[in-house]
């Protein structure tokens, strides 16, 4: 910059200012003598003012105050007493003068900016204001920008700030002066929207799992790289938190974030933010929190974690904290929002599931109460209707069962019942073991050995403990049972044990469990989704039921298994030593026993054969297939039915396939609820089938409501019919379904009749036609050797074949629907009589006479009175009367013959297809396609008498003209 000029002076008085203090120019003093502190311009109140007083001008570039060019003195003034930030930089060196409000601006360059070059205390930015501020100073004009962004160098590292600002120029004279700075500093105004958008951004993540929020929650920070250069969001898994989503450049991962390591702030709720600062001064880091606030953090389950990188050219002040402290409180309240509704979700489908396991639960109960209840009230009302006088020994041994299992199912229940209310309690007596156990096995045994499997048992070391014999019945017949139950061939092997510890081993080489499944065997009624086993009946709770016991004992319960290989169940209960011998009482008792035996006989009854060797019910009329688990209900139905026809049975669907393929079965009866192949899958196969999908079928189910009948009959069943029901009501529906079975099949045999029918007379039209032409040629050509007789036998034989194919095509588009296509013109009456193809042999007598023209077809007319003679001379008439009368309804022609008359038998269907009789030849469709005919014509065809003397037919044909 060069040196300030010397002041111009005049001798004569210098203009005086109300602002700017005189001062005298020589000696570049005030009146008083003292420094420039007491010069007017600075002559205001503020720190700047104070210190532009006492600064020592005289050793500055400006030079003193005094000797200022008044334009800078009067602007200085101004900018000292202004309360808007404003800077002042003079000359080409740009020295700095600014007011107090510009303070906050130069950080810790202040208070040695003053006086100084712009270039040298704004050296990071000089490279973008420099331009501007040179431009202005050389005659520029006057520049504004706003917020825009500089890397300031304020004594606490780089930082970016904002400015809206305004360069002006500040000339003196004709020469270069100054450019006046007039600025506010908006970082906090940017920065609040940018922090404003991002917690709009965050707030508005929706999610229906915190996963899926941590992921939109990622995405929402990434839009914002200028704040958020990076960061991860940490959720809990179990004890280890775990990344969910990243974003950005969020750095090195670390093993697991705590709550205090480096610069953290715990945040609100239970989610914690972490700055990880890189190259953060000490001034950005976060102080670590206090002893308290570590023991708050202790006590807080913090299950998400907001780790952030924090931008290098933003200080950790008070409203970064205060922003990354409401951020942290958004994004909890987003990842507990989204927690909410995945518990909301997984609450609803508990529920759901809940609802299912009830329905399935009542739907299978519905069913277990159903089926022996349809074989107790069946008997009984055999018995009541007078049917059968007294019930042989067999059917009170059934009902007894049937009342047997219905007992077991109410205890189970039972069982249950006190499990859930905390009342199952177990009262130890002295028992003998290993005799308890045989007794309760050996029916089981029993029925596994019927049914063909390799049945055993091994007792050692057994004698007497302290036990409860109900709860130990329980364990020993549900185990056992289930394993004769899903064991189709193999063997089943109870082995009982006792040292220090009672053990009782289940083994058997069955269907197994899934291993997906296997965890859920012991909850209640949880079946095991297998598609095979002697029956699908149970409740699904013997193996809770085995739990509950056994750990109402002290003891503890296993299971290995694997489909296809089998099943074991070990249960280890601790043995407590008995004083005494056991008491008769602790035996099981004869109604408990025979129980043991009601279940034993459901499982496998005794003499039912195996599948291949069903046996039939009946010998003569339908053949029936009658397809249920259930051996007992099985049998029942097969025999109310064997009064109905040939009676075959089945276990299941694909027995029942089986079935089907090897005969001719009229009908099937199926229960719903069986293994591999339920009802509903059975008829859906059936209607699949390409040789019998007509077959009908009947669905036996304890599912009651029309839910359950919409359900069978959508999937193609004919009826359905809910357990209990009669046997009088059973039967009955059979035959209905069996008559009208019998009317579709012979519907579908006149419906293929018609179609061959009607394709064969399309078939022969082109034949005929090749021979009506060549008969036409032959006679043309005139042949002297060609008798008469033979060609007008050909041409009346072709003829006949013409009209029986157009009968037929005429009766096959009336089948489908159509009318008979007719071509109406004005006919005189006469000339149709005189071209009619009578029958040979036949005397005929015409009484027509000529009058006014009729409406018809002259093709359809001959026809119909074609048809008439025929049938005449067919039914055996020799003379034939055609004759004609008028009224108001047209033109009536009356045929008549002499015949023996039409047989009552054939009168009720004379006009209908196929009606001919026995004594008789011909399609039977004249008279149908006839009157047909005559009615698309506008007319009729009608039978007016039929003696023993003869037939007389009345053919109505509208008056033309």
């Amino acid at each position: 910059m060069t040196p300030p000029r010397e002041p111009h002076v005049a001798t004569e008085a210098i203009a005086t200012s109300s602002d700017v203090p005189v001062v005298d120019p020589r000696t570049g003093v005030y009146d008083d003598a003292t420094p420039w502190s007491g010069d007017a311009i600075f002559a205001c109140a503020g720190e700047m003012a104070e210190r532009m007083a006492a600064h020592p001008w005289d050793r500055n570039v400006l030079g003193p105050p005094a000797q200022w060019p008044p334009v800078l003195r009067t602007t200085v003034s101004m900018v000292l007493r202004s309360k808007y930030p404003m800077t002042l930089t003079w000359g080409e060196q740009f020295v700095m003068l600014y007011n107090d409000a510009y303070v906050p601006v130069l950080g810790e360059k202040h208070p040695d900016a003053l006086g100084s070059p712009l270039a040298e205390q704004f050296p990071e930015i000089w490279d973008a204001i420099g331009p501007m501020q040179r431009a202005v100073l050389q005659g520029g004009e006057a520049t504004w920008d706003e917020n825009l962004p500089l890397v300031l160098e304020r004594g606490d590292g780089p930082e970016e700030c904002f400015f809206t600002f305004s360069y002006s120029p500040v000339p003196d004279g004709d020469q270069p002066g100054g450019v006046l700075a007039v600025l506010s500093m908006t970082t906090p105004e940017v920065l609040g929207a940018r922090r404003l958008a991002i917690l709009n951004d965050v707030g508005a993540v929706s999610a229906s799992d915190p996963k899926t929020a941590a992921a939109a929650i990622a995405a929402a920070l990434d839009r914002h790289p200028s704040e958020l250069p990076g960061g991860r969001v940490w959720l809990s898994e179990g004890a280890a938190p775990v990344v969910a989503a990243a974003f950005g450049e969020p750095g090195p991962a670390l093993e697991a974030p705590t709550p205090v390591v480096g610069p953290t702030i715990l945040g609100a709720g239970r989610t914690a933010w972490r700055g990880l600062g890189g190259a953060h001064r000490p001034g950005h880091a976060v102080a670590s929190p206090s002893e308290e606030q570590a023991a708050d953090a202790g006590e807080d389950d913090t299950s998400a974690v907001l780790e952030l990188r924090l931008p290098e050219l933003r200080p950790l002040d008070e409203g970064h904290r205060r922003f990354l402290d409401q951020l942290s409180q958004a994004v909890a309240q987003r990842l507990e929002a989204a927690r909410a509704r995945e518990l909301e979700a997984q609450r609803a489908a508990a529920l759901s599931e809940l609802n299912t396991a009830k329905t399935h639960f009542l739907s299978t109960m519905s069913h277990e109460l159903r089926t022996p209840l349809t074989l107790l009230l069946g008997p009984l009302h055999d018995v009541l209707s007078g049917r059968v006088d007294v019930l042989d020994r067999a059917a009170v041994e059934q009902l007894n069962g049937q009342c047997q299992r219905l007992l077991g199912m109410v205890e189970d229940l039972l069982e249950i019942s006190r499990s859930e209310s905390g009342r199952l309690v177990a009262h130890p007596e002295a028992v003998d073991v290993d005799e308890l156990t045989a007794q309760l096995v050996e029916p089981l045994l029993e029925a596994g050995e019927r049914a063909g499997l390799r049945m055993s048992r091994t007792f050692r070391g057994a004698g007497t403990c302290l036990l409860d014999v109900r709860l130990w019945e329980n364990v020993v017949l549900n185990l056992v049972s289930n394993a004769v139950k899903y064991t189709l061939e193999g063997s089943v092997h109870v082995d009982l044990a006792m040292d220090d510890r009672l053990v009782l081993t289940v083994r058997d080489t069955g269907i197994g469990i899934p291993e997906a499944q296997q965890p859920l065997v012991f909850q209640r009624f949880h079946r095991v989704r297998a598609g095979e086993g002697r029956s699908i009946e149970g409740a699904g709770v013997g193996l809770a039921i085995v739990a509950d016991a056994v750990a109402e004992l002290g003891g503890e319960v296993s299971l290995e298994s694997a489909p296809g290989v089998g099943t074991t169940v070990t249960v280890r209960l601790p043995v407590r030593e008995a004083e005494a011998a056991p008491a008769p009482a602790t035996a099981p008792t004869a109604l408990r026993l025979a129980g043991v035996r009601a279940k034993a006989l459901d499982l496998v009854p005794v003499g039912e054969p195996g599948p291949e060797r069903r046996p039939a019910a009946g010998s003569a009329g339908p053949t029936l297939l009658v397809v249920d688990d259930n051996v007992a209900m099985r049998q029942h139905v097969a025999s109310a039915l064997g009064e109905v026809g040939r009676v075959l049975v089945a276990a299941d669907g694909v027995e029942a396939l089986e079935v089907l393929a090897r005969g001719d079965v009229d009908l099937v009866v199926s229960d719903v609820m069986m293994p591999r192949l339920d009802g509903e899958g059975l008829v859906a196969a059936i209607r699949e089938s390409p040789d019998r999908p007509d077959v009908p079928v009947i669905l036996l189910s304890a599912r009651a409501g029309s839910e359950a009948a919409i359900s069978g009959l959508g999937r193609g069943a004919d009826d359905y019919v809910a357990k209990p029901f009669s046997r009088e009501e059973l039967v009955a529906r059979v035959r209905a379904h069996l008559e009208l079975s019998s009317l579709r099949r012979e519907r579908q045999r006149r419906r293929d009749r018609e179609t061959m029918l009607a394709g064969v007379s399309h078939d022969m039209q082109t034949p005929l036609a090749t021979i009506a032409n060549a008969l036409e040629l032959l006679t043309s050509l005139g042949i002297p050797d060609l008798p008469p007789e033979i060609t007008g036998t050909m041409t009346r034989s072709v003829a006949s074949l013409r009209g029986l194919v157009a009968e037929f095509l005429d009766w096959s588009a009336l089948s489908t629907g159509a009318p008979v296509r007719v071509h109406l013109e004005d006919l005189e009456v006469p000339s149709l009589v005189a071209d009619v193809a009578w029958p040979r042999g036949l005397e005929l007598t015409t009484q027509v006479g000529a009058g006014a023209p009729v409406r018809a077809d002259a093709l359809r007319v001959r026809r119909i009175l074609t048809n008439l003679a025929t049938n005449a001379v067919g039914a055996g008439a020799t003379r034939l009367w055609v004759g004609t009368d008028r009224d108001a309804d047209g033109l009536h022609v009356r045929v008549r013959d002499d015949g023996p008359g039409i047989p009552a038998e054939v009168l009720a269907r004379l006009f209908q297809p196929w009606a001919t009789s026995q004594d008789t030849r011909g399609s039977g469709l004249g008279l149908y396609v006839s009157r047909e005919s005559a009615r698309a014509m506008g007319g009729d065809l009608t039978l007016v008498d039929t003696t023993s003397a003869g037939t007389t037919f009345d053919l109505r044909l509208t008056s033309g003209g």
